[in-house]
């Protein structure tokens, strides 16, 4: 082949692949969740580095600037996936407190609406929550309305957990749901930041670590979130006026 075609040949395929993931990068970037995309650049990589060895193999001697690169290439864009799409974005859990508090100081006070689970992320018991950074800042911040997705439990624990927060914040409305057949497997909060509906969602990935990410419904996953919230709520069960005063109860007795 000519040297001139080889060479335009290897221009066009070295432009065709760089394009294509930068495409790639960006749809992991936009979609604003973890995806197994990136294995793509783990696979090119692992490609890469084996042509390198295979051409240290037969032509050491005569291509050494360029097979020298392509480990380093290999090596090097295997690493930057791993730090910018698998450990981005994960924290530890008091890497999360100021990052949850940011979004909670900086929503409208109208309303903030919680996928809560059992509420121990607030701590286990009442002084745990009054010691614990995420409930001071939701606390302190004041919102007129705190609607909060939990799980319906019959542990004593839980029901001071909730009477606690019912008697802290006068705005605060609890509704259950069942996790044995709705586990939202998801922790979050939904509020407006000057108008504009916004999501800060995390998830655990191992004990004490937390993948989180922040969006908003103009993304179609913020947009999803938000559609599957208000449709839980409005399917969950709404405690009675004395189930919520014996939660109240259950938390000034302690027990």
């Amino acid at each position: 082949m000519d040297k001139n075609l080889a060479l335009l040949l290897t221009i066009g395929v070295s432009a065709a692949i760089g394009a294509a993931f930068g495409i790639l990068r960006s749809k992991i970037f936009a979609s604003k969740v973890k995806t197994t995309l990136h294995y793509l650049f783990y696979l090119f990589s692992a490609l890469l580095f084996l042509l390198a060895c295979y051409g240290a193999s037969v032509s050491w001697g005569s291509a050494q600037t360029l097979i020298i690169v392509s480990f380093i290439s290999s090596i090097g864009l295997a690493a930057a996936t791993w730090f910018f799409l698998v450990v981005k974005d994960i924290y530890k859990t008091k890497e999360l407190d100021p990052k949850v508090n940011k979004f909670t100081n900086s929503a409208d006070r109208s309303e903030i609406k919680l996928f809560g689970g059992d509420l121990n992320f607030f701590g286990n018991t009442p002084t745990d929550m009054d010691q614990n950074s995420q409930y001071i800042a939701l606390k302190a911040r004041g919102f007129r309305r705190v609607s909060i997705l939990c799980e319906e439990s019959s542990e004593p624990i839980t029901h001071i957990r909730y009477g606690k927060i019912l008697a802290d914040m006068p705005g605060a409305e609890i509704r259950f749901y069942d996790p044995s057949n709705a586990d939202l497997s998801v922790r979050g909060r939904i509020a407006q930041v000057h108008g504009v509906d916004k999501l800060l969602m995390y998830v655990k990935v191992e004990s004490g670590r937390y993948q989180a990410l922040e969006t908003d419904t103009a993304n179609s996953n913020g947009a999803l979130y938000t559609k599957i919230w208000n449709l839980v709520w409005s399917l969950t069960k709404k405690p009675s006026a004395s189930e919520i005063d014996g939660f109240k109860q259950r938390f000034r007795n302690g027990r």
